[in-house]
């Protein structure tokens, strides 16, 4: 439908039908009320002859076999199991056999939690159709997938957004606009990650302060209501690490149902989200968006946002028939608009102060700082703790600023309680018979602005044991910075969200061990004594289909980081030129990453092979499709990428046929978390070095190393550029991490050449 056309229609929505809830739910039974699965007989679908194994394409897994009979009696036991499957294994359907056979058996939800998006894609697009082929014919069983608001369209938003009219938007955003309206009318879910219309998803999505709920005119259509309703009845619900944690620790808003059993896939970078989700964060951005939580309005003479502009809308509509509880509403709101300006004042004044930590290293990045049990506060820039100074700092200003701050919030959230009790109170009148939820959504809002008021009290006192206090600068101009207090470890907390009170949690991932053993993975996560463990080597040849190189003859990127660089990349070139493009290299800093390709990309340019690299215009997605499809556009390219790039990078086929890792992929020594926790393993006794480093690096590594061989008819090389992985005594923990040789070549004629050979 022509975009133009779409905006004029007035009745644009009815192709979305209304929603249809209520019907059967799941329960949660004691696991002593459960029923066995039989172990064999799901073996036996996996199996050749089996429900899959005469499906086209099948290939008989040993390791796959191993995964499924391994989380049936996890399941069974009520027992928590780690899996390491390696790549080929076919871990998902594994897993997804049990799952569903229980959830169907006992009537009982079972979660599966992931890290990325794509693997939820492929999940359900590919495995879970494929996995519920092997129920009995006529069973029931409900899939949901799950994702937080901000993935949904929402009609409301969609709809004020056009009233502005096609021509108000941008070119880009008109093109976005077409694609989303194409995509509209095919779309049940309305999850925008179907869609490429990132530009216009700020507009057309909703936060919860925002929502009108039932008094919503598209409440019946409402596609996040869909997503939860649907997972309020499934048997099984597909979600992501955040939103499992969020449920797990109260903040979810019970948008799970009740489950006893969950599997975690993409463990391995578990710790890395749940400590961004333990985190705390202060900055004028926080604050801001905490403000707009309140009120904002887009543009001039756009509509009003925020709990207040929910608020005043109805007012406007008149739905409360009484005049006197209507102005009591008024002046309320009124109220915490005042009370908003006049924190929003006090908090340019805190957090000029705040700055202050910066003063013992004005140019520095970040800056950790604590305070001693006798309440000195110090800071520290390269490791050791200093007292800061009587210039450098004030404590007593900052107190009477923090209290100044404090203070101005408390008379919002004074006045948000008073409204949401205001509001409550008519509902309970009968006066909005309709918009139940206003007063909830003005009280949660009050508990996020009182919850502002805690954080920056805990993070300001920074005394607490378990966290790492830092203030570090940000992308958003000048004096943009934040401060932050993060979780030295996250294993008590996930111990108390998940081991203690679900019946069986499942970790699964490609690389959770440390050379042969589980022990580090589950002391950061937390994993009690109540666990199994099981390896599933990958079905790949892989001394057959790869190579892996270790280059000896470079300089040592540690101690001479420059001419590392320039080494590396006369070096890329060269190999490169060999594979015709089919590359990817794996940095673990974007500043490296700049510098090498700078000098890299005239010399792959002569040689006819494109580079393209992370950051400078394109997304990882369109990289890597560029990467994918290069061949048959007749172009050679080469990818050079950091950190997101060293896992769920899945290219099979010749498009990839060597994968450089520019250095060993040790956590960055600079990064306050990373400092304060080595800090930790010393004070207690370990080495950071071996005990943190090293298991860091070594999962990394073996993500990044399985980048290439994605399929029993891949073929490629892996070159290791770091020469520590050859010198050094720590190398061979990570030579021996990966199922496959790594030859040593002390000469880059002899390793381009058989890099050649064997990319031919």
């Amino acid at each position: 439908m022509d975009a133009r056309l779409f905006m004029d229609d007035p009745d644009w929505a009815r192709a979305v039908p209304e929603m249809k809830s209520g019907g059967p739910r799941c329960g949660l039974p004691d696991h002593a009320d459960c029923a066995p699965l039989d172990v064999d007989v799901l073996a036996a679908h996996l199996s050749p002859g089996g429900t899959l194994g005469t499906m086209p394409g099948y290939e008989a897994r040993a390791g796959q076999i191993d995964v499924l009979k391994a989380v049936a009696r996890a399941f069974n036991a009520r027992e928590h199991l780690l899996i390491e499957a390696g790549t080929g294994v076919g871990k998902s359907l594994a897993y997804l056999l049990p799952s569903l056979h229980w959830a169907v058996l006992n009537n009982t939800p079972v979660v599966v939690s992931t890290a990325t998006r794509n693997l939820q894609s492929q999940l359900m697009s590919s495995d879970i159709p494929r996995a519920l082929r092997t129920l009995p014919e006529g069973t029931v069983c409900r899939v949901a997938l799950l994702k937080g608001r901000s993935n949904y369209l929402c009609l409301k938003s969609l709809s004020e957004l056009m009233q502005d009219g096609y021509f108000a938007l941008s070119g880009p955003d008109r093109e976005a606009f077409g694609r989303l309206v194409e995509w509209f009318a095919t779309t049940d879910d309305g999850d925008l990650d179907r869609v490429d219309a990132e530009s216009l998803r700020p507009r057309i999505t909703c936060a919860g302060e925002d929502c009108g709920g039932r008094r919503c005119p598209y409440f019946a259509k409402c596609f996040v209501q869909k997503a939860r309703d649907r997972a309020a009845h499934a048997h099984l619900v597909v979600a992501n690490h955040a939103l499992v944690l969020a449920e797990a620790s109260g903040d979810g808003g019970g948008i799970l149902p009740a489950y006893g059993r969950l599997v975690f896939d993409e463990a391995h970078n578990l710790e890395s989200v749940a400590t961004d989700f333990f985190s705390v964060e202060i900055s004028r951005e926080s604050f801001a968006q905490l403000l707009r939580r309140l009120e904002r309005r887009r543009g001039r003479g756009g509509p009003v946002k925020g709990v207040l502009g929910v608020v005043t809308r109805h007012l406007e509509r008149g739905a409360l028939g009484s005049a006197a509880c209507a102005e009591r509403v008024r002046e309320l709101v009124l109220k915490a608009r005042v009370a908003a300006k006049f924190a929003a004042v006090e908090a340019d004044a805190f957090f000029a102060v705040l700055e202050g930590l910066f003063n013992p290293a004005p140019g520095a990045d970040a800056i950790r700082f604590r305070v001693t049990a006798d309440g000195v506060r110090q800071h520290a820039v390269n490791g050791l703790f200093k007292d800061y100074n009587a210039v450098q700092w004030d404590e007593e200003i900052a107190r009477r600023a923090a209290e100044a701050f404090e203070g101005k919030l408390a008379a919002v959230v004074d006045a948000l309680a008073a409204l949401a009790e205001e509001v409550s109170a008519a509902q309970g009148e009968g006066e909005l018979p309709l918009f139940a939820d206003v007063g909830a959504l003005v009280a949660v809002v009050a508990d996020a602005v009182r919850g502002y008021v805690l954080n920056a009290k805990f993070v300001l006192a920074a005394s607490d044991p378990g966290h790492a206090f830092w203030i570090e600068r940000t992308r958003g101009g000048k004096g943009a910075f934040r401060l932050m207090a993060a979780p030295l470890s996250v294993a008590d907390r996930m111990r108390k969200c998940f081991m203690a009170v679900k019946d069986s949690v499942v970790f699964c991932s490609a690389t959770l061990r440390v050379g042969d053993k589980f022990d580090y993975v589950k002391n950061r996560l937390g994993v009690d004594g109540r666990s199994r463990q099981l390896v599933a080597a990958s079905p790949f040849d892989y001394f057959r289909q790869m190579t892996c190189v270790a280059a000896d003859f470079l300089p040592d990127p540690a101690v001479e980081p420059d001419a590392y660089a320039a080494a590396l990349a006369p070096f890329l070139a060269d190999v490169f030129a060999v594979t015709k493009g089919r590359g990817l290299v794996l940095f673990t800093a974007y500043d490296m990453m700049r510098q090498v390709a700078a000098a890299a990309a005239p010399a792959l340019a002569d040689r006819g092979v494109e580079l393209l690299v992370q950051g400078e215009g394109s997304t990882r997605e369109a990289m890597v499709a560029a990467l994918k499809g290069a061949e048959a556009a007749g172009r050679a390219v080469v990818l050079f990428g950091a950190q997101s790039f060293w896992e769920g990078v899945d290219v099979a086929g010749a498009a990839l046929s060597c994968v450089v890792i520019a250095r060993l992929p040790f956590p960055q020594v600079g990064e306050p978390i990373v400092a304060a926790r080595s800090e930790q393993v010393d004070a207690a006794g370990g080495s950071s070095f071996r005990d943190y480093f090293i298991p860091e690096a070594v999962i990394k590594f073996r993500q990044g190393f399985g980048r290439l061989i994605r399929a029993r008819s891949d073929r490629g090389a892996v070159v290791v550029a770091d020469p520590r992985i050859a010198v050094k005594n720590y190398g061979a923990l990570f030579r021996k991490s990966v199922a496959a040789s790594v030859h040593v070549v002390r000469d880059p004629g002899e390793l381009v050449a058989r890099i050649g050979g064997f990319c031919a």
